[in-house]
C-alpha cells in the first residue's frame, strides 16, 4: 500500500510538472532517493482503456444528476432516506454500480421491477426509468407539470430531428454514420416519449 502510495505521487507530480516544475521535482526527489528528474523523465505507455468502465460512469453520473434533480424538484431533502425501483433491461450494468447509485443518491435499498410503481417520482434517463419512494407526501401536480415540460420538449426535439431525416439534401449529402446518429435520436426520442406518457397516466 505504500509503494503504491508512493508511485501515485510520482505520478501525480509528473502530471503537474510542467506548470509547477520546481516544486514538482522538489517533491519528486523528496519521495524518494532517485537520479532521474522529472524534467527528462518520459510518461508511462497508456494501458488499455476499459470501455465498459467508462460507460457504466457516464451512465452512473446521469442518473445521480437526474434523480437529485427530482429530490429538488419534488422538495425532498437529501437527508430523507428513499427506496428505489428500477425498471430497465439492462439489470445487470446496475447491478455493477449500485453500491455506488445507493450511497450517492442517499436511498436505503433499490430493487428491479417490471412495472410502474405507483405513488411514486418517476424520472426517465436513457431508457430506463427510475421510481423514487419515498414516506414524504408528494407534489404529484407538480411532478405533472416537470413531466409534461419534459415531454414538451421531447417532442419538439423530435420534430427537429424527423425534419433532418426528411430533408433530401441533408440525407443524400450525409455520412451514413451521421444519418445512423439522427436515426438513434429518433428512436431514443420515440422511446422516452412514450416512457413519460405512460409515467402521467400512472399518476
Amino acid at each position: 500500500m505504500y509503494e503504491k502510495t508512493i508511485g501515485f505521487f510520482e505520478e501525480l507530480m509528473q502530471l503537474l510538472h510542467p506548470f509547477l516544475p520546481f516544486i514538482t521535482e522538489e517533491i519528486y526527489h523528496q519521495l524518494k532517493e532517485r537520479n532521474d528528474d522529472l524534467t527528462v523523465k518520459q510518461f508511462a505507455t497508456a494501458k488499455t482503456v476499459n470501455k465498459t468502465i467508462l460507460s457504466d460512469a457516464v451512465l452512473l453520473k446521469e442518473v445521480v444528476t437526474a434523480i437529485r434533480d427530482a429530490r429538488v424538484k419534488n422538495q425532498l431533502k437529501p437527508k430523507d432516506s428513499i427506496k428505489l425501483h428500477i425498471l430497465t433491461d439492462n439489470s445487470e450494468t446496475y447491478r455493477s454500480i449500485e453500491s455506488i447509485l445507493l450511497k450517492q443518491i442517499n436511498a436505503e435499498s433499490v430493487s428491479y421491477t417490471s412495472t410502474s410503481v405507483a405513488n411514486s417520482i418517476t424520472v426517465v434517463v436513457q431508457k430506463d426509468k427510475f421510481f423514487i419512494e419515498t414516506t414524504t407526501v408528494l407534489d404529484t401536480a407538480s411532478q405533472k407539470e416537470q413531466l409534461q415540460k419534459d415531454l414538451d420538449y421531447l417532442k419538439g426535439f423530435l420534430v427537429s430531428v424527423e425534419k433532418k431525416l426528411c430533408n433530401e439534401r441533408f440525407v443524400q449529402n450525409a455520412k451514413p454514420e451521421v444519418i445512423e446518429i439522427e436515426k438513434k435520436k429518433k428512436a431514443d426520442a420515440e422511446e422516452k416519449i412514450r416512457m413519460i406518457q405512460d409515467s402521467l397516466q400512472n399518476l
